[in-house]
């Protein structure tokens, strides 16, 4: 088995894909819009039609607990932020990216976002895991921290995807 950087970073992702694919097969649109709490963090529609998150910009010290929908566009916005930000492009803004709308939109999204993902580490070198990444962060760090805090935040996400999901389907019971 290959120890080096970056098939251990394929081996992480392939993980925690797994996990977040297992979550994604399971949701719908009642289980996306449930508010586990009045306060909960979601996805409105605004007057455009689109899909916009509750998003202050900075994270509270005690959030509100938010919807699959919320947390969903949280993945679409962090991750298209990161494969833009590789690919030396400027990342979109939060408020400026919209939730697809529904379960199957949020899936496929997420799907696309995976596959780019994995040929990005596919043709990904060595030689290119120093160059600086200015996101998630503010000040440059080297792409290598990107490309692990991925796999962590993809984990992190799927994670909270399911909890939230394991509420949905016994909140009755």
């Amino acid at each position: 088995m290959d120890t080096d950087r970056l098939s251990l970073l394929k081996w992480q992702f392939s993980v925690a894909w797994r996990l977040t694919d297992l979550h994604l097969t399971r949701l719908t649109d009642a289980a996306c819009l449930w508010k586990p709490s009045e306060d909960s963090w979601t996805v409105r529609m605004d007057d455009k039609g689109a899909w916009r998150a509750d998003w202050t910009g900075e994270d509270p010290e005690s959030p509100a607990p938010p919807t699959i929908a919320w947390l969903s566009w949280h993945v679409i916005w962090w991750w298209s932020g990161t494969l833009a930000a590789v690919a030396g492009d400027t990342p979109q803004e939060a408020r400026s990216v919209a939730w697809p709308g529904d379960a199957h939109g949020a899936q496929s999204g997420i799907r696309s976002l995976s596959q780019s993902w994995s040929r990005l580490l596919d043709s990904a070198e060595e030689t290119e895991l120093s160059r600086p990444v200015s996101f998630p962060w503010p000040e440059p760090r080297p792409l290598i921290y990107a490309l692990f805090w991925v796999n962590l935040e993809l984990t992190k996400n799927a994670a909270e995807i399911g909890e939230v999901m394991n509420m949905f389907v016994h909140r009755a019971k």
